[in-house]
């Protein structure tokens, strides 16, 4: 019998995971799905709703869910402090041999674990840190983000988590400096354990063919971006978009579509509402190139995703963009502007697929099954007799 076998997790993150439901929720979604095929028996409590329209919920059955309409908070700080209570209420200690918690979501449960004399070990994944942004643009002489009030608010949550776990998981570096730096969570109990992709659904295919299937126009220059405009990296590309030439199409990936965008741009723009996995690969296919104009990230799964179907990333060289990207595998604009990064997107049209092939090779270093049990090492080393003491000794 081997180690995962009958050992039991409770999963907390923000909303119900699935393969599409976003960033964070399809890696619960594909961390859960691989415990449960090594044998792990897990339950996930989180708000029973995706946080993308995506309707596929294949989990269904390990869900413990919490009603959308019984959180009384509605604005972002007061709903996640409500969800984060109930989330804790609903974990019995006695129930699980390792509570696994996302984001900010499991800080009451860190304040109840702190109070009991013996519990299970509990382990907080950080996806990037409230913190990181306010202090990237502040290292770059920049306003603070627009979301740096929430985000001051998130922190106080995730320092709590930080501090109180067993064991952080960083998935990159960066958010592995920044948890101690910023959190001072000492740096024996982060082990940074990078994202990964689904290689059986991100895989390379003919640029026409994709485009064929998609109704895009053979010879046509097509940029992919996914998110929407209000974000900072939105507000980044739509000034970007301004100082390319205007034969360049954007396609963007999002629920919903910006109408003053549209207004701006025109045909230029073209949105194509929520995707799924597959449909997602498609479009890295059919792309030139993926725009993923942040300043800050924690790791940015898209770049990994779009790079195994060939589709070469244009980032920023910060954290945690660098980490993933490399210069063989994509272009790195380096100074911080809108001007700069469209300077790079016009050099890397012009070198056509130079890149791809170097590309495709770098993302083969985020194998899923090789990165889940590297998070199985860490749910033993917590769950070992000799942890087990030193946690009801403390």
């Amino acid at each position: 019998m081997t180690f995962a076998s009958g050992l039991r997790v409770a999963m907390v993150c923000g909303y119900r995971p699935t393969p599409a439901g976003g960033g964070t929720e399809k890696y619960v979604y594909e961390l859960s799905a691989g415990l449960l095929q090594r044998g792990v028996h897990v339950e996930i409590i989180c708000e029973d709703r995706p946080f993308l329209p995506d309707a596929e919920n294949l989990l269904a059955k390990n869900i413990v869910g919490v009603s959308p309409y019984a959180l009384s908070g509605t604005s972002g700080p007061d709903r996640y402090w409500e969800k984060s209570r109930q989330f804790a209420h609903a974990i019995q200690p006695a129930r699980y041999d390792l509570v696994h918690c996302h984001g900010q979501y499991g800080y009451h449960t860190a304040l109840r674990w702190a109070q009991l004399a013996r519990r299970p070990p509990l382990i907080a994944t950080f996806h990037l840190t409230a913190l990181g942004p306010i202090q990237r643009y502040r290292a770059l002489g920049l306003s603070e983000p627009d979301e740096a009030r929430v985000d001051r608010t998130v922190a106080i949550m995730e320092e709590a988590m930080g501090r109180l776990a067993d064991r952080c998981i960083a998935v990159s570096q960066g958010v592995a400096d920044e948890l101690v730096e910023l959190y001072g969570v000492p740096s024996d109990r982060v082990e940074p354990i990078h994202n990964w992709y689904d290689a059986n659904v991100f895989r390379p295919m003919d640029q026409q063919f994709a485009r064929a299937v998609l109704g895009l126009t053979p010879r046509r220059q097509y940029l992919l971006y996914v998110g929407h405009f209000n974000m900072a990296r939105g507000k980044i590309m739509a000034d970007v978009l301004r100082r390319l030439p205007k034969h360049i199409t954007l396609v963007v990936v999002h629920h919903e579509t910006d109408k003053a965008i549209v207004e701006e741009f025109g045909e230029r723009v073209k949105f194509t509402g929520h995707l799924g996995p597959r449909e997602m690969a498609l479009h890295y296919c059919a792309a030139d190139l993926l725009c993923f104009p942040a300043l800050y990230g924690g790791f940015g799964l898209v770049l990994i995703e779009s790079m195994a179907c060939g589709c070469p990333p244009v980032v920023f060289n910060y954290s945690a963009m660098n980490e993933v990207v490399t210069g063989d595998s994509g272009y790195m604009v380096e100074e911080p502007s809108a001007a700069a990064y469209a300077a790079k997107i016009q050099l890397a049209l012009a070198e056509g697929s130079a890149k791809s092939s170097a590309a495709m090779v770098r993302a083969k270093a985020f194998n899923m099954k090789t990165q889940i049990d590297a998070i199985l090492d860490v749910y033993r080393d917590c769950v070992s007799p000799v942890s087990t003491l030193a946690r009801s000794v403390s």
